[in-house]
């Protein structure tokens, strides 16, 4: 073990003991986990030609990679500048090969479960953590030695407050947003295709690093969301360059917005698609629109999200 991860499972012990810790990731705005993703991955992954392909995404809640890997993905790289966003994912392919599904959602759910209104406090219960930690160990070892340390010496639930986003839906929208855990089968395909899935994780600043490979499909989640045009433009040169021809990347994951949504002075400048379509006009971006994450949870099909994507010719 190196002192990179000394320090990151140092700095984990610390904010589970309730510290605030001032790292990178804090700096970043990105240092706590999301339980599962905000964005409704099922209304826009089809867009994308997955099977056998290679993946560039950012890592989060591991949903994006679990999802990309049910539709056939083999070659992934995750590149997060969360470093507990590796530990997360393969505790989540631990549960998911040797879980059943409701006993995965009962493991991992917090917020509204196993009822609206009533917070899971049996969340990440040592008896089915026990099931799976052999795997965890034999999938990657940092990961094992981190959740570890922090399962024997904290309550689940200062961890799940302390090191994860509050911000969790309820558990139909969360299984409606992922394709991997819409059906038992889905969700056993899922667990078929992890044994044949490369996954590689690089924890660095999507604005940072130089990659010397290209991808068939990149995807930078609602990243663009958090920075000014300026950079979003700057994004999308970076990141096209990367794109193997008649490659996808999706710029953006836009909440409540379609071509034809009204911007608002208080919204984040990239909101604004006009101007948007106006600093990106050299890559012809698509906006494509679906359900989006109001809709499902309200059933309102008049609620749409979209998804801002340029694709290499």
């Amino acid at each position: 073990m190196d002192n990179n991860f000394d320090n990151v499972l140092n700095n984990a012990i610390k904010r589970c003991e309730g510290m605030i810790i001032y790292d990178e990731a804090f700096k970043k705005g990105f240092h706590n986990i999301y339980p599962f993703a905000t964005e409704n991955i099922a209304g826009h992954i089809d867009e994308f030609d997955l099977n056998n392909k290679s993946l560039l995404t950012v890592g989060s809640s591991g949903d994006q990679v679990l999802n990309a890997i049910l539709k056939g993905c083999k070659d992934v790289t995750v590149l997060d500048i969360n470093p507990y966003a590796k530990y997360y994912y393969y505790l989540k392919v631990a549960g998911i090969l040797n879980l059943k599904l409701e006993e995965f959602f009962y493991f991992f759910r917090f917020k509204d479960f196993p009822r609206v209104f009533k917070d899971n406090n049996d969340v990440f219960n040592k008896e089915i953590y026990n099931k799976f930690k052999s795997t965890l160990r034999l999938l990657d070892y940092e990961s094992y030695l981190f959740w570890d340390e922090l399962f024997q010496t904290f309550k689940p639930i200062d961890i799940r407050n302390n090191l994860f986003s509050h911000d969790e839906n309820r558990t139909n929208v969360i299984i409606k947003c992922n394709p991997y855990l819409k059906y038992e089968v889905s969700y056993r395909v899922t667990r078929r295709n992890i044994k044949n899935a490369n996954v590689n994780f690089i924890i660095d600043d999507l604005k940072k690093i130089n990659l010397d490979r290209n991808f068939d499909n990149i995807w930078l989640s609602n990243v663009g969301t958090y920075l000014s045009r300026h950079f979003v433009k700057i994004m999308v040169d970076k990141y096209t360059k990367l794109l193997k021809n008649d490659g996808k990347l999706l710029i953006s994951y836009l909440y409540k917005t379609t071509i034809d949504t009204k911007y608002k002075k208080d919204w984040q400048p990239i909101y604004n698609i006009e101007k948007t379509f106006e600093i990106l006009n050299e890559y012809d971006p698509k906006l494509i629109s679906f359900f989006g994450i109001d809709a499902l949870k309200f059933n309102d099909g008049n609620q749409k999200d979209s998804i801002l994507v340029y694709c290499k010719k």
